[in-house]
């Protein structure tokens, strides 16, 4: 590769924080931040590091790992405090945490509309907007404090830009649940899009902020009667793997990307084409 070309995509001397950075994805996003050599700072609610985690612990990658609960924003304060005392202040900044469904919530957590409760509501929609709220916030004002630029990245989902196929749901349905994909998932990521835009507007031109939008993910234990029905819609024929992504990620943390902000990277097999 020619240098000059090299030089775009290296992040060589910057910080970065990914919360949610000990997830299936989380996790392949950071991995890609400390291979291409930034020291990378995990906020996440879990604290127990993952295989694809310690094996860059073990090759030597700036890694630090923070138990942070992001809808908290004295804990999100203190985190990207110890961030800049350990690593530098932040350049990059990715915001990918955010439930999907309440951990050990109740049936109607995923029931009809019509029954959807409104802790589920609230947990969906603090979990993604008010954390990304909280750490963008704290985040800018370090960049600005400073002086410096940087790259936001905020994971949104082809559900935030169209509606969920309920259909492909189905299956679940004719064995007995009452299950659909929830109301406040399509919500909280359309509404991603929105403080995206708003962000870049507000931030720039030295902080540049940008949306990826990902599509569904291919995991061992996903059911089989679901990945059919969803790779049906795609146009590419399947579903991503974890690491279709990366190369997403490192555009948009990258100088490779410097005239890009306020705008929406979707790859999603082509879900969102049909």
């Amino acid at each position: 590769m020619d240098n000059n070309l090299a030089k775009l995509f290296d992040l060589n001397g910057r910080s970065a924080i990914v919360t949610g950075g000990l997830g299936l994805l989380g996790s392949e996003y950071v991995k890609t931040l400390a291979r291409a050599g930034a020291a990378v700072s995990v906020f996440d609610i879990a604290d127990k590091i993952n295989p694809t985690l310690d094996e860059l612990v073990k090759q030597g990658y700036g890694l630090d790992v923070y138990k942070v609960d992001i809808t908290d924003k004295k804990q999100v304060l203190e985190a990207v405090e110890k961030t800049v005392a350990k690593s530098g202040i932040p350049t990059i900044l990715i915001n990918n945490a955010g439930l999907g469904t309440i951990p050990n919530g109740s049936a109607a957590d995923n029931g009809p509309f019509e029954e959807y409760p409104e802790k589920a509501w609230d947990a969906l929609l603090d979990s993604h907007l008010k954390g990304m709220f909280f750490v963008s916030q704290a985040v800018i004002w370090q960049m600005k404090k400073s002086g410096i630029g940087g790259s936001i990245i905020n994971i949104s989902s082809t559900y935030g830009v169209v509606s969920p196929d309920q259909s492909i749901y189905e299956f679940r349905r004719r064995k007995g649940e009452n299950y659909y994909k929830p109301v406040a998932y399509t919500v909280a990521k359309a509404g991603v899009l929105g403080f995206t835009r708003w962000l870049a507007e507000y931030a720039g031109p030295k902080i540049r902020v940008n949306t990826l939008v990902p599509g569904g993910v291919e995991t061992p234990d996903l059911d089989p009667d679901f990945q059919s029905e969803y790779e049906k819609r795609t146009i590419a024929g399947r579903m991503a793997d974890k690491g279709d992504y990366n190369g997403a990620i490192l555009f948009l943390a990258s100088d490779a990307s410097a005239y890009m902000t306020g705008a929406s990277l979707i790859i999603d097999g082509g879900w969102t084409a049909l």
